[in-house]
């Protein structure tokens, strides 16, 4: 075990934070690690960093002095250096550093040859020993491999950090983590920062590498990828479930499902005893019905399961119908300084109801021809054209149509000063805004909380053509899906620039990627052109026909005079492929000892069950209820070692 929380429970003054939270974490597994914003789970992390101490129970951190090499991303952390790139990612080898400091001087007092000669060489070959062993002669080249994974060219390494925006920082500090954690990585909110190419090799190191990964993240496509286990964090309490990201929706939904049917099976019981009490108390049976009443009074109540407490709900209100087409791209381009970013668009038409899509990297412009649709800068090259009766709203990243002089009550009631203060009020509890919120000063609000009264006033003064600009940024998974209902509900047509993936799954109907100097639309959601999205042209994964390549002139094999042939050797060792069925046979043999448990726990209840009195309704029935979700978690546990042994077997092929 590399870490754990057993039993932790910690407070901020009289705010209760966690509550009897219990995580252990093995050699192995990679952690998704979920829940609302403000559910605990940083403060999880800084437990385990030693950062924050838990009012009660156990803490085991991962410690230097344990043997285990940890690294740590979070999006507050300051470089450490004041150097170039480069230099700050070594940093991560501060150990090794101090070696080749001393490999150095050791090698400088050896061309000395002074009468200490043995013992100076006797503690190089020590020192160059420990080097080895920490791979030191290849840290450099480690270093630039995964800066120009996360997008730093080879000159950017020579840069000084101070230099640098706020997520360049934050990817050379990923780096930096990535380099530290051979044994164990704590990621905060790794993707926040990435573009697509970026985000697709991260995805790969994690599935790839032999270290022990725990993330908190948001994006849900990445959690499908990589996690092995889900750690969900809801009003303070921990619960971990076996699976990715969907698998844990479909266990989360079975157990709401659960809890509502013993909820509603106590609530006939409850029922049952207080009319009998109401019957009996003053009669003939009194002693039996103040039985029950102490009883009753004992029993422990099961809480009625709020299923849409996990969603934050947004709605519409109807808005004015606009004509067929939305809007009208003519000859459009945008830059800046005169220069356009990509070739103009020579029409492109937004119908209403639609819901499109805008990807591609970084600076590429998909924030600039939002910014040029919505006037607030000019057009390169051509025009937009709004339908007819068109209505547009634009939410930009920086939610500028917030006024920072107001409160979020004033915010909402400027956009119709006529209205009645609980028109208000019950329009802002839609967005979460209730009791003391409404009184917050904009100012005041935290980045998922402007997000929503951003998407408040829009919705208030009732657009029917929505520009989004990245919607979902700083908003928890819970908030996320709602966002997405709304969008697909709205009635009127959306253009949504994302980096998320799982949004753009769900709700986009059409795509328009920009991507090296040209601006190309498909018909189609991301599942339909996802390699293409994801910037990977290859023909063989995406769908539909690419322009056709001139064909290279090469020499043909069959025109090699036979006595030009070399003998062939074995083949090479395909390491990715050894990796591959390493991974593969883990999970086989995880998946067969989880099963074999599983039967071994249902067959011990069912023993329990046969020499049960049934009439004890209460303990009957929670036994019954603990056969069902053992039998459930079996099932998955079934179906989870069938599709390892699948893909094992299609791996050794």
């Amino acid at each position: 075990m590399l870490a754990s929380l057993n039993h932790v429970d910690l407070r901020f003054g009289p705010q209760e934070v966690l509550k009897d939270v219990t995580w252990a974490i093995q050699e192995g597994e990679c952690w998704g690690v979920i829940g609302r914003n403000g559910a605990g789970k940083s403060t999880v992390f800084k437990l385990l960093l030693g950062q924050l101490e838990a009012d009660s129970g156990t803490v085991v951190k991962p410690t230097k002095e344990r043997g285990i090499r940890m690294g740590h991303y979070a999006q507050d952390l300051v470089p450490e250096t004041q150097g170039s790139v480069l230099e700050e990612a070594l940093a991560a080898f501060g150990d090794v550093e101090k070696l080749q400091h001393e490999m150095r001087e050791l090698e400088h007092r050896m061309g000395e040859a002074g009468g200490d000669l043995d013992e100076v060489m006797a503690r190089y070959q020590k020192v160059t020993e420990a080097f080895e062993h920490l791979d030191g002669f290849t840290i450099r080249a480690r270093a630039e491999s995964i800066l120009q994974a996360l997008g730093f060219a080879a000159a950017d390494f020579e840069r000084p950090v101070e230099t640098l925006s706020g997520g360049q920082k934050s990817r050379v500090m990923l780096a930096k983590a990535i380099l530290q954690g051979q044994d164990l990585l704590l990621l905060d909110e790794p993707t926040n920062h990435l573009d697509l190419p970026s985000l697709r090799w991260l995805e790969s190191f994690i599935q790839d590498t032999d270290a022990t990964v725990a993330v908190i993240s948001h994006d849900r496509y990445f959690l499908d990828k990589i996690a092995t286990e889900i750690l969900e964090l809801e009003l303070g309490r921990s619960r971990a479930y076996d699976g990715n990201y969907s698998e844990f929706m479909e266990k989360k939904e079975q157990e709401l499902e659960r809890l509502e049917r013993h909820y509603e099976q106590q609530q006939v019981y409850i029922k049952n005893q207080e009319e009998y009490i109401r019957r009996n108390i003053a009669g003939q049976n009194t002693k039996q019905a103040r039985g029950r009443r102490t009883h009753l009074a004992k029993l422990e109540r099961i809480q009625k399961p709020l299923r849409d407490r996990r969603k934050v709900k947004f709605s519409f209100p109807e808005t004015q119908r606009s004509g067929d087409v939305a809007l009208v791209l003519e000859n459009a381009s945008v830059g800046w300084g005169g220069k356009p970013l990509y070739a103009p668009l020579e029409q492109l038409q937004i119908k209403r109801g639609q819901k499109m899509g805008i990807v591609g990297l970084n600076g590429t412009g998909k924030s600039t021809l939002l910014k040029a649709i919505s006037d607030e800068i000019p057009f390169i090259t051509g025009r937009a054209r709004l339908g007819s009766q068109v209505k547009l709203g634009y939410f930009d990243q920086h939610h500028k149509n917030l006024d920072p002089r107001n409160t979020v009550f004033q915010q909402i009631h400027a956009v119709n000063p006529q209205a009645m203060k609980q028109d208000v009020l019950g329009f802002l509890a839609k967005f979460q805004f209730r009791g003391d919120d409404v009184d917050k000063p904009v100012t005041a609000l935290s980045g998922g909380e402007r997000a929503r009264l951003s998407i408040a006033t829009l919705i208030r003064h009732g657009v029917n053509l929505l520009l989004l600009d990245e919607p979902t940024n700083h908003m928890d998974i819970p908030s996320m899906e709602a966002m997405e209902d709304t969008i697909l509900s709205f009635s009127g047509a959306a253009i949504v620039v994302t980096h998320d993936r799982y949004l753009l799954g769900r709700v986009a109907d059409s795509l328009l990627r920009i991507h090296e100097g040209r601006a190309e639309f498909r018909e189609g959601g991301y599942e339909d052109h996802q390699a293409w999205v994801d910037l990977d042209l290859s023909a063989d994964e995406v769908g539909g026909s690419p322009e056709p390549e001139p064909p290279k002139k090469v020499a043909s094999p069959q025109a090699k005079p036979a006595s030009a042939a070399k003998p062939q050797g074995p083949p090479p060792i395909n390491k990715e492929k050894q990796r591959s069925l390493k991974r593969f046979e883990k999970h086989v043999a995880e998946a067969e000892a989880k099963v074999a448990e599983l039967e071994a726990k249902l067959a011990e209840l069912q023993k329990d069950m046969a020499s049960m009195d049934p009439a004890d309704w209460q303990a009957f029935s929670g036994k019954l209820d603990a056969q069902k979700a053992l039998e459930a978690d079996l099932a998955y546990a079934m179906s989870d070692w069938e599709s390892a042994q699948t893909a094992l077997e299609e791996a050794q092929r």
